[in-house]
């Protein structure tokens, strides 16, 4: 395509569950966006119809996908298979969509690429992660700890090495490498795929400050604290084993998490809290079993993972 006439194409990818109003909120924001996107994709994770009439009444020219009813994860995972943008953005239905946060992402990415080509550099693919209004406060990606937990923003002129999902724009060719992991919860599936991203596909994250979507109040599903300890545990584990190649920090991370949750759980549920540490090493030690095949680094095989037991 000539460097003159490039300009990003973005797939708004909208999932919704049991909540039709939240969902015409959204898609409402999405209509008094001041550039329009390529295409509006809705997909549906309700136990019921009234969502589905919704969209068959009023918006039924917008392509309206099922589900796969098994988590956040799966259902961005299904949306992504259908878009055709040369750039993916993940709304859920508590968030709207700001009105000049399409054209500015789309002035950013022309920018960066202009520039790229101008001087004849190959340009690592650019994801681009705006910043979202909750309960009046202006969330910006956070940084994480060595054990997995959110630290204060990144120092000025940082490079970020996180996102704000729905807030954030990527490259739709990056799900033709990695896709959110539907198993890890409370985030974690965000957290894996932006560091596949990042260490082993050479994307660059930029963060663009004046670009602001809004998140609405509203009930989010009830997650399994163990679910998410053990989805942390899973994500930072790979993170420093086969995605930095830091094999020696991840063992200290494995053995360090581990005490650290020990220590939370008896301190909040006296003797119970041992087998509550056990159960969240048992699903850490199910994930790497059922996600290792699809990463080479991580298997239930004798070395740093076989320690855990």
């Amino acid at each position: 395509m000539p460097v003159s006439t490039f300009l990003p194409t973005f797939s708004v990818c909208v999932c919704t569950r049991d909540n039709p109003d939240g969902l015409r909120q959204t898609l409402q924001s999405i209509f008094e966006s001041t550039m329009p996107p390529h295409e509006i994709l809705v997909s549906d994770d309700s136990g019921n119809y009234d969502t589905r009439q919704m969209m068959r009444e009023s918006y039924a020219t917008i392509p309206y996908l099922e589900g796969p009813r098994r988590s956040q994860a799966a259902n961005r995972n299904r949306l992504v298979r259908a878009a055709t943008g040369s750039h993916v953005l993940f709304l859920d239905d508590r968030t709207l969509l700001g009105p000049t946060f399409l054209q500015q992402m789309a002035e950013r990415i022309a920018d960066d690429y202009i520039h790229r080509a101008q001087l004849g550099e190959a340009a690592a693919p650019l994801i681009l992660t705006g910043m979202e209004m909750r309960d009046g406060r202006c969330c910006r990606p956070c940084k994480a700890s060595f054990l997995g937990y959110p630290l204060p923003e990144y120092r000025c002129g940082e490079r970020p090495r996180s996102v704000v999902l729905h807030s954030a724009v990527f490259p739709r060719e990056l799900f033709e490498h990695g896709r959110f992991n539907e198993q890890l919860t409370c985030g974690y599936d965000t957290v894996e795929l932006v560091d596949h991203a990042v260490h082993e596909l050479g994307h660059r994250i930029e963060l663009v400050p004046s670009a602001v979507n809004r998140s609405f109040a509203g009930t989010a599903p009830a997650e399994e604290p163990v679910l998410n300890d053990a989805s942390r545990f899973y994500a930072m584990f790979r993170g420093y084993k086969s995605l930095q190649h830091r094999p020696f920090t991840a063992l200290a991370f494995v053995l360090l998490a581990w005490t650290e949750i020990l220590w939370r759980c008896v301190r909040a549920e006296g003797l119970q809290g041992a087998a509550t540490t056990w159960r969240t090493i048992g699903h850490f030690r199910r994930l790497l079993r059922e996600c290792g095949h699809e990463y080479p680094g991580l298997t239930d095989k004798p070395g740093l993972s076989g320690r855990v037991a």
